[in-house]
């Protein structure tokens, strides 16, 4: 019996494992496959918009010293979790919804938002908010999972009423199992 509560328990554990940190994999695409396609430089200004658990903020300061590096998302309980782990002098965190943003016009180089435009209730809105907030030549990174042709043809509806223009999209390689990874960039 013994060993049939350790099988169960290491079963439980393994499980929860994997739905902790891979199930959304099948789904949705890694926000870490984005960091190819950026345009990293010195002193650069980097907003994760819906940055949920700082992952990819904690992945670019621990190779970028310079810059600024700021998340923001809507969660009060994830911005808590992400500044209590911060132990970067460059980053931060921000808790505020992504349709309106505390930070001055033009001021970021690089914007990203991975995995996330789908949550935001005003998507337009939200977009016009990323272009307000970044430099003259400033870019932005978006990335989405694509299940459905629906949702592609939506996505690209969104796309075309915010102020950017002119995008290059493209579907990265094997970032999710079932669906697309649909990456758009754009040059303010």
């Amino acid at each position: 019996m013994h060993e049939h509560q350790n099988y169960v328990s290491n079963y439980q554990r393994i499980a929860k494992l994997i739905t902790k940190n891979y199930i959304h994999r099948l789904f949705t695409p890694d926000c870490l496959s984005v960091l190819p396609e950026l345009n990293l430089r010195e002193n650069v200004r980097i907003l994760d918009v819906g940055c949920k658990n700082g992952k990819l903020i904690f992945k670019l300061a621990s190779f970028l010293k310079s810059g600024e590096l700021h998340g923001v998302d809507i969660e009060p309980d994830c911005i808590k979790r992400n500044q209590t782990q911060n132990h970067y002098e460059n980053v931060y965190f921000h808790c505020s919804p992504a349709e309106n943003m505390p930070f001055e016009d033009g001021y970021f180089d690089l914007i990203v938002c991975t995995n996330a435009l789908h949550h935001f209730p005003q998507r337009v809105r939200a977009l016009d908010e990323m272009y307000r907030v970044s430099k003259p030549e400033g870019e932005l990174y978006l990335l989405e999972g694509i299940r459905d042709q629906k949702w592609k043809a939506k996505l690209d509806k969104i796309l075309r009423q915010s102020k950017f223009i002119l995008p290059e999209k493209k579907y990265l390689p094997r970032t999710a199992i079932f669906s697309k990874s649909y990456f758009i960039h754009y040059v303010k």
